[in-house]
C-alpha cells in the first residue's frame, strides 16, 4: 500500500498545481543570467561539488521537493520552499541522491520529461523539444531565488550542444577525476546494483558517443574517457571559453581555493558568484584512494586507459 500511496499523493498535488504551474511558465521573461550546468562521468565527483556549489553560493536549483514534483517544479518551489528548512550540508551522497527536502537535486525526473536518458544528442534535436516550457521553467527557478540557475546532472555531458541552443550562452563546468578511481567506481557501483538501472545492452548511466564494449570493465573504460572527450569536443564546437574544467583531486584538497577560481570565471561571464549567507565551506575533504581491483582486472584498466591518459585524467 505504501508503494501506491506515494504516486497517488504525487499525482493529487499535480493536479492541485498544475494551474499555478501554467501561470507561472506564462509570466517568465527570459533569464537574467546564463544557467550553469556541471558534466562529468558518473563517480567523478560532481554531487560534491553541486553541494558546494550550492552550498557556498546563491544559486538557483532543483531541490529534492522540486524534483518529487516534476511536473509542477515551480508551483512546488514556490508554496513547498515556505515549509521545509534550508539544507545544511553533510557533503555526503547516495549515487547522486543528497538526503534532504531543500537539497540540491539533479532535477533527472524533470528533465525525463523532456529529453531521453541515455544516448547522445545535439542542436538537431532540438525541433522536437517543447522549447518555450524549458526555458520558462529555467527562467522560472532563477527567478523565485533571484540567483543564477545551476544544475548537475550527469546526462547532460552527453547533450552540451543542445543545452547551448536551448541557451544561449550557458556556461560549462566539468569535473574530472582520476581514470582508473573514476572506472573502479562505476564498476563497483554497476556489480553491487547501485544507483540507475542497466539498459537492455547493459550500459549504466550517461552513454558517450563511443558507447560500446563486451564487459563492464570495456563499458567503464569507455564511458571514462567517451564523456571526458564529448565534453572537450562538443565545449569546443560551441565555445571553449564558456568551459571550466575542476579536478576533483585538488577539489578535496583545497575547496575554497577551488571554489575561488570557478567564481572568477562565472564572474568573467557575467554571472555574480555571491557567498550564501551562513554557508559554510569545509577546509578539505579526505581523499581516499581506490581499493584495486583484481589484478587481471586491473591489467585491464591499464591497457584501455593508459593511451589516452592525456585526454582521461588531468
Amino acid at each position: 500500500m505504501k508503494s501506491l500511496a506515494k504516486p497517488v499523493l504525487r499525482g493529487i498535488v499535480h493536479t492541485v498545481l498544475t494551474p499555478l504551474e501554467g501561470r507561472m511558465l506564462a509570466q517568465q521573461p527570459v533569464a537574467r543570467w546564463p544557467h550553469i550546468f556541471i558534466l562529468g562521468a558518473p563517480r567523478s565527483g560532481t554531487s560534491l561539488f553541486y553541494e558546494l556549489m550550492t552550498t557556498g553560493f546563491d544559486f538557483a536549483f532543483f531541490s529534492n521537493l522540486a524534483h518529487r514534483f516534476y511536473k509542477t517544479p515551480l508551483a512546488a518551489t514556490r508554496i513547498g520552499g515556505k515549509l521545509i528548512s534550508d539544507h545544511t550540508p553533510t557533503y555526503q551522497s547516495a549515487y547522486g541522491h543528497i538526503s534532504g527536502w531543500a537539497a540540491p537535486n539533479e532535477g533527472g525526473w524533470i528533465w525525463q520529461r523532456w529529453l531521453e536518458d541515455g544516448p547522445w544528442v545535439d542542436e538537431r534535436h532540438l525541433t522536437s523539444l517543447p522549447i518555450a516550457e524549458i526555458q520558462a521553467t529555467l527562467a522560472g527557478m532563477s527567478a523565485l531565488s533571484d540567483a543564477p540557475f545551476i544544475n548537475k546532472n550527469v546526462m547532460h555531458s552527453n547533450r552540451v550542444r543542445l543545452l547551448d541552443a536551448l541557451f544561449p550562452g550557458c556556461l560549462f563546468i566539468e569535473i574530472r577525476r582520476d581514470a582508473k578511481d573514476t572506472a573502479r567506481s562505476i564498476i563497483r557501483a554497476q556489480r553491487r546494483n547501485k544507483g540507475p538501472e542497466r539498459d537492455h545492452e547493459e550500459w549504466w548511466s550517461v552513454r558517450p558517443s563511443n558507447a560500446g564494449g563486451d564487459t563492464d570493465i570495456e563499458r567503464a573504460c569507455q564511458q571514462v574517457v567517451g564523456v571526458a572527450n564529448d565534453i572537450e569536443r562538443d565545449c569546443a564546437h560551441i565555445g571553449a571559453d564558456r568551459h571550466f574544467r575542476v579536478e576533483y583531486e585538488a577539489l578535496c584538497a583545497d575547496p575554497k581555493r577551488i571554489l575561488a577560481s570557478v567564481a572568477t570565471f562565472l564572474e568573467q561571464h557575467g554571472v555574480p558568484a555571491k557567498p550564501r549567507p551562513g554557508g559554510s565551506v569545509p577546509e578539505q575533504f579526505t581523499l581516499r584512494a581506490s581499493r584495486p581491483l583484481e589484478a587481471e582486472e586491473e591489467a585491464d584498466l591499464d591497457r584501455m586507459l593508459t593511451p589516452h591518459a592525456e585526454t582521461a585524467v588531468i
